[in-house]
């Protein structure tokens, strides 16, 4: 039986949720949460729910202290991330970082915060909880990213560790995918796949992803002149038979 009796994921692709799309992000999600069999899982996605930009107005800080001026389904959604053992931020990589309907859920989590700044053990200038005693829960990385090198996460795998410092979770991992073009090649990333869900898997019964699953995970099987010679012909003839649609 898994530790984590209750996982939240926010999953941050324009293209999950719907029956009708095929995203990649959703998949790897779902074949970690497979892998790990929580007692209890839920799955936000932002970009079909009435979440609103934070407007950096304040009231939450020092009107109404933690409690946001905006009405909208980030209220549900802040319930549960608050409640939650495992936090899942699981988002392809949009110009190097988190996709914004990842982005959007995040900022709004600032009404948990106290206003007042100290400073921590290592010098350094955090915002403390509010509500002293809240829970730390851990929170794992899954993303996927079109380019074929693993050092396209640099930029969303340090945002996360920062996200983790400054919101007090503690990490629990990274699932990093990347070449995902060949994610939609028939059995093409089995092996991908199967070893996404042995890191649930490990997560639940280890409590941490092993060193060797989370880098066959993350290996680049292609070479990036190899991967795009095998990606570009795809890609032509899809821009072809679009163009011809609006003909």
């Amino acid at each position: 039986m898994s530790e984590f009796k209750k996982v939240v994921a926010v999953c941050g692709s324009s293209r999950a949720g719907r029956p009708e799309e095929n995203s990649l992000t959703q998949r790897m999600l779902d074949k970690f949460l497979e892998g790990l069999a929580p007692e209890q899982s839920r799955v936000f996605f932002p970009h079909l729910m009435q979440i609103a930009y934070c407007r950096g107005c304040y009231t939450c800080w020092f009107k109404t202290p933690g409690i946001c001026a905006i009405e909208d389904d980030m209220a549900e959604t802040r319930r549960e991330l608050d409640q939650a053992d495992l936090i899942i931020l699981a988002s392809p990589v949009y110009v190097d970082g988190f996709s914004a309907q990842t982005k959007v859920v995040l900022d709004r989590i600032i009404p948990m915060f106290d206003p007042l700044i100290s400073v921590d053990a290592e010098g350094h200038c955090r915002h403390p909880l509010l509500q002293a005693g809240e829970r730390r829960p851990r929170a794992l990385l899954l993303s996927c990213c079109g380019f074929s090198e693993a050092d396209n996460f640099a930029q969303i795998r340090s945002h996360f560790r920062a996200i983790c410092r400054n919101l007090y979770w503690q990490r629990a991992g990274e699932i990093l995918l990347p070449a995902s073009g060949l994610a939609f090649v028939p059995r093409k990333y089995d092996e991908k796949f199967a070893a996404i869900k042995k890191a649930g898997e490990e997560l639940s019964q280890q409590g941490e992803i092993s060193p060797e699953t989370a880098d066959f995970i993350a290996r680049e099987i292609l070479s990036a002149r190899q991967y795009q010679e095998f990606l570009n012909p795809y890609f032509s003839r899809l821009r072809k038979q679009q163009q011809g649609k609006t003909v």
